[in-house]
């Protein structure tokens, strides 16, 4: 039997503007090293993805028999023919016909040969994405058929694209993979409870927004009817307390907060299983599952960033710094080997310049340094009191600058301190998750 390395360029199946982008399949045949064209195995729906994980993607179609029987067929495999002018669907057989709304439709082409997954095949994939779900998807399949999702970071892609253009990535990762498999990792258990995790923040996320969003709805409602009653029907008291009321009794309301609780549940029952939370966020007191996994989903693989300037510039973290070019002043991150200036500056939105981190990441180090404000006798409570004591010793005095704002006032060292030490944080993070993800065999040669 022939071994076959395939490719896979995952694509989000339509641009915004409309334009189709299926996702991509390139087939390498071990015994011919030849690579198959994979035109005909374009994916154009999350359907068709399915499908081709289940081995039953039809890939060459014919024309039915008189007789055929088309329960043998999935009903999305069959194409249709919309009936011409003049044609009596009286003249074709009846199982080839059919009615839908006042068009007579009858079958045109059925499948003759399918294609997918099948034992013994490896898949490459580039790791993070949108891609996650159906790498989750080929993984679990992969157990019961003996085959195999392997990804590669994309850095790394990049680094090894070589002439290949990146709309030919799919040949890409299939070759790739055959020349060299070191730079890919395989899709296992804990990957997928990662991918699993992700899914169940986004489905919370959802449900918070959608039950915050009923609760809004419910109070504008509230107040208006009290204050356009006809017949004064005030309510005694505080408003707010009269709103509680229509809010325990209102079932969309307790339907969508029984819907969070559910997913809130799954969230802490997934997120138990995973070393990261486990090992490196449970520990830290008030870093709690739902600031754990905002963290967590929004990195996904740490695999993704080499190093922990990557991370940090990921997460919003990172410093920037001022520098002279044809006689105006430019922000931007130090090259390498650049020795730093004088002129930093911490990374924050700032009107005509590019906010380039990941705002889940962001808003998760926001929470992460609230707790540590909180608790300054933790570890990382006392790192936050050390770097106030240095920044106000650098700064003992509040300037004000020619545009009239203060700095280093309480507030302004409390906040860089703050991020100083989540800064920090984020490089301890990402040294101590390198080391839970690298493989077995790998940490005893570094021993």
């Amino acid at each position: 039997m022939e071994e076959r390395f395939i490719g896979i360029r995952h694509r989000v199946k339509q641009s915004a503007a409309g334009e189709a982008r299926p996702t991509q399949l390139a087939v390498l045949n071990v015994e011919s090293q030849e690579m198959i064209s994979y035109d005909p195995y374009d994916l154009e729906t999350e359907t068709d993805e399915l499908d081709w994980v289940k081995g039953c993607f039809p890939v060459k179609f014919r024309k039915p028999e008189v007789d055929e029987d088309l329960s043998q067929f999935s009903s999305h495999h069959i194409k249709w023919r919309k009936l011409k002018k003049g044609e009596d669907p009286k003249n074709f057989p009846d199982n080839l016909v059919k009615l839908d709304g006042r068009d007579f439709f009858t079958v045109a082409r059925v499948p003759m040969e399918y294609d997918g997954i099948q034992s013994g095949d490896k898949v490459a994939m580039v790791l993070g994405g949108f891609g996650d779900k159906l790498a989750f998807a080929i993984s679990r399949q992969g157990e019961k058929i003996d085959a195999e999702v392997w990804r590669i970071p994309p850095f790394s892609l990049k680094e090894n694209r070589g002439e290949w253009d990146k709309e030919e990535d799919a040949k890409t990762l299939a070759d790739l993979f055959w020349k060299r498999q070191e730079l890919f990792r395989k899709v296992e258990v804990r990957d997928r409870e990662l991918i699993l995790l992700k899914e169940t923040w986004i489905s919370l996320q959802d449900a918070m927004k959608a039950r915050i969003a009923c609760e809004q709805r419910l109070r504008q409602h509230f107040i208006g009817e009290i204050f356009c009653s006809e017949d004064g029907g005030y309510p005694e008291g505080d408003i707010e307390l009269a709103f509680d009321k229509v809010k325990a009794n209102d079932r969309i309301l307790l339907a969508l907060r029984e819907e969070e609780s559910r997913r809130e549940k799954s969230l802490v029952k997934i997120i138990g299983k995973l070393s990261v939370y486990n090992d490196l966020f449970l520990p830290i007191k008030g870093v709690g599952p739902k600031i754990a996994a905002r963290i967590i989903t929004a990195v996904g693989d740490i695999r993704r960033f080499p190093t922990a300037s990557k991370l940090k510039a990921f997460c919003g973290c990172h410093v920037l710094f001022e520098f002279p070019l044809n006689g105006k002043t430019v922000v931007r991150k130090l090259l390498p080997g650049e020795a730093p200036n004088e002129n930093p500056r911490f990374a924050r939105k700032r009107t005509g310049e590019l906010a380039n981190w990941h705002n889940e990441a962001r808003q998760g180090l926001y929470l992460v340094g609230d707790q540590f404000n909180r608790r300054p006798d933790t570890i990382w409570g006392q790192k936050l009191l050390e770097y106030k004591a240095k920044f106000r010793e650098k700064h003992p005095e509040v300037i004000v600058g020619a545009n009239g704002k203060k700095k280093y006032t309480n507030a302004h060292i409390h906040k860089m301190a703050i991020w100083r030490t989540l800064t920090k944080f984020v490089e301890w993070l990402w040294r101590e998750w390198t080391r839970l993800e690298k493989p077995p065999e790998a940490e005893k040669l570094a021993a």
